[in-house]
């Protein structure tokens, strides 16, 4: 019975897990900005856009005057979209799995190792 715990502790997953190179996570970093990039603009883009209208139709409305900031800390705190609006990014958006064959590729053509040894 006492061995029990210890079974178990071998057959863990992270029992079968490696200590990562330093070079393999520079490149899962550097693939990571890489693969999310166009994603992440779009929705940062996406966002500027409706904020700018926000503020721009604040502007018009005059409801920024007499407030510090005036219209464009208004449009900062209304809200000035719904996460439908970001909807088209999500094409952009890249599948964990792909990511992870992409990483898997470009290692080994570059020759860095996973683990160490």
């Amino acid at each position: 019975m006492r061995l029990l715990p210890i079974i178990f502790l071998f057959f863990t997953p992270l029992s079968f897990a490696c200590n990562l190179t330093e070079k393999y996570k520079e490149l899962r970093s550097t693939l990571y900005k890489e693969v999310h990039e166009s994603y992440y603009s779009c929705r940062e883009s996406t966002s500027s856009y409706f904020y700018y209208l926000a503020v721009a139709k604040c502007i018009e409305e005059g409801r920024g005057e007499g407030i510090s900031g005036g219209c464009f800390h208004v449009a900062g705190y209304e809200g000035n979209f719904r996460e439908s609006d970001l909807a088209h990014c999500e094409v952009l958006k890249p599948k964990l799995e792909n990511f992870k064959v992409y990483l898997k590729e470009q290692a080994k053509e570059k020759d860095i190792d996973k683990c160490l040894k």
